[in-house]
Order: C-alpha cells, then sequence, then structure tokens
C-alpha cells in the first residue's frame, strides 16, 4: 500500500567459526520497479519515477552513465558495466559512495540532484527546474555506456531505490507504446500496476 511504512532493514550478525559475519544484502536497499524509461514519438528519451511515498517524494534522484568494458567468454564478448561495487572505492581504498548510496566517483556521466522532490515525468536528460541538479559530460545517450536511473526511499530508512538500468541499444529497441522497467518491457499500464503492487 503506497505510504505504508515497513520496518528498516538492518545488518544481521551471524557467528560463523568464532567470527562475526555481516551480511550485506539486509544493510542494501531493495531495488523496486519504480523508475521506467520510454522514447517518445519525437526520439526524445523519456523517464517515469513513482514514489512509494504517501506525499509522492523521492530522494536524490540520478541518472549515472558508466562507461562499459567488454570481457571475453566463451561465446564471444560481453558488455559489463565498469562502476561494479568494487570499482566504487577510491584510490586511497575508501568508498565513494554518498550517504544515499549514490556512487560520487568522477567516472560516470549524466546528472544528480540532492534532496527532497516530488516524483516526476520528464525527459530523462531535463529534470525538472525546480531540481537543483549537477551535469556532467554529454547529456544524451551515448554508446558505450550503462545508465542507472535511480531515487531513493525519503524516509530515514533507506529500505528502498526506485531503478532501472539500460543503454542506449537497449531504450532505441523499447517498441512504441511501452516501456523499459526493472522487470523488462512492458506497458505504460502495466508498470503503473507493477509500481503500484511494489510499494
Amino acid at each position: 500500500m503506497r505510504g505504508r511504512r515497513r520496518t528498516p532493514g538492518r545488518c544481521i550478525g551471524l557467528t560463523l567459526s568464532g567470527a562475526v559475519v555481516l551480511t550485506t544484502t539486509a544493510c542494501s536497499p531493495i531495488e523496486r520497479p519504480l523508475a521506467a524509461v520510454y522514447v517518445d514519438g519525437r526520439g526524445v528519451p523519456q523517464a517515469l519515477l513513482r514514489s512509494c511515498d504517501e506525499d509522492g517524494r523521492v530522494r536524490a534522484p540520478w541518472l549515472h552513465g558508466v562507461a562499459v568494458r567488454t570481457t571475453e567468454t566463451e561465446d564471444g564478448t560481453r558488455p559489463e558495466a565498469s562502476g561494479t561495487e568494487d570499482d566504487t572505492r577510491n584510490d586511497n581504498g575508501n568508498d565513494t559512495e554518498n550517504d544515499n548510496g549514490n556512487d560520487t566517483g568522477n567516472d560516470w556521466i549524466g546528472w544528480e540532484s540532492s534532496g527532497m522532490h516530488k516524483a516526476a515525468d520528464f525527459p530523462l536528460f531535463s529534470p525538472p527546474a525546480h531540481w537543483p541538479a549537477e551535469t556532467r559530460g554529454p547529456q544524451s545517450l551515448q554508446p558505450g555506456y550503462r545508465y542507472d536511473l535511480r531515487f531513493g526511499d525519503p524516509d530515514d530508512s533507506y529500505e528502498y531505490a526506485g531503478t532501472v538500468w539500460f543503454d542506449a541499444d537497449r531504450l532505441a529497441r523499447v517498441p512504441a507504446g511501452r516501456v523499459l522497467t526493472l522487470g523488462g518491457v512492458m506497458t505504460r499500464e502495466a508498470f503503473e500496476e507493477a509500481a503500484r503492487k511494489a510499494c
């Protein structure tokens, strides 16, 4: 149900062979299908953000594109995002994520906006004017980059994150009248329903 507060996720300590092991999955926000992207009839990429908050708020929305590298496999090459979990540390071994869990390394292109905002629909590279946003690099889809459109839980629990991952080629293959979400390609109506159920 939209706006319903749940118990925040907590790190769980386990004793294993005399050592305490922390389960990292319990510490990370759950990714929910609350963001979608598509290309409109004019060829302009669009973003849709939906919130579970009863006031329709989202925390620190951003669009980060990270360069993709390829690794050789038995079937040929497979692209991998260079901004993996291990890459969120700087040369000193320190985390480069801020308190919203955002990757704050310098290797991304796109935009990010801090603070609370109302969920909105907008051109992918033109967030609403009342969202002060930092931009980096080209403000258009670039080949060789994997993009993450994301926002955080507006409550202090950091329980969930709305997100969708894509690249220029994947987005270009979304049929007219459909949107790309964390759950795959679907109709706009199916996305709205999936977002409601995710809350």
